[in-house]
């Protein structure tokens, strides 16, 4: 009897000796799963800070090319009023001329149509030339601004961040 009590004893101490023991594996299971977890979550965390990052640092570059391409189509703008400025006076003195030939021509002026219209024809032509080279030069400088602007942003958004 006391060989079985003392068998039921040991048994049950060998019983609980394997509960703590498995407990204890289960506990450092959990534990590194835990910590697995956690890694995981700081990642993730540190991923997304990342990509917030990416896309500020991304707008940022966007709006800076769009504020020089502002600026650069203001100066543009400024350069084609002096560019007018000149075209009005080279028409003016065109006119000038014009009308200095005809006074200073005696046939001209009694309205020979041969010297009226060629003065006049220069005058116009040079009214229309310049005219329409006003309006490709805005063309030109609004395709270049744009290209440059596309070009700067592009590869400020495809620059790796630091």
């Amino acid at each position: 009897m006391v060989a079985l009590a003392a068998s039921v004893l040991a048994s049950c101490a060998a019983w609980t000796a394997q509960g703590w023991r498995a407990s204890a594996v289960q506990a450092r299971s959990e534990a590194t799963h835990a910590a697995e977890r956690d890694a995981q979550a700081q990642a993730t965390v540190a991923a997304v800070e990342a990509a917030r990052e990416e896309g500020k640092r991304r707008t940022a570059a966007v709006e800076k090319a769009r504020d020089d391409a502002t600026k650069q189509a203001a100066a543009a703008v400024a350069d084609a009023a002096g560019a007018r400025a000149e075209r009005d006076g080279l028409r003016y003195r065109a006119y000038s001329l014009a009308r200095a030939a005809i006074f200073r021509d005696p046939a001209a002026a009694d309205g020979s149509p041969a010297g009226a219209n060629a003065v006049d024809l220069l005058a116009y032509m040079l009214g229309r030339v310049s005219d329409r080279a006003e309006e490709l030069a805005a063309v030109a400088d609004r395709a270049r601004i744009a290209g440059l602007t596309c070009e700067r942003a592009y590869d400020a958004v495809r620059a790796v961040a630091p």
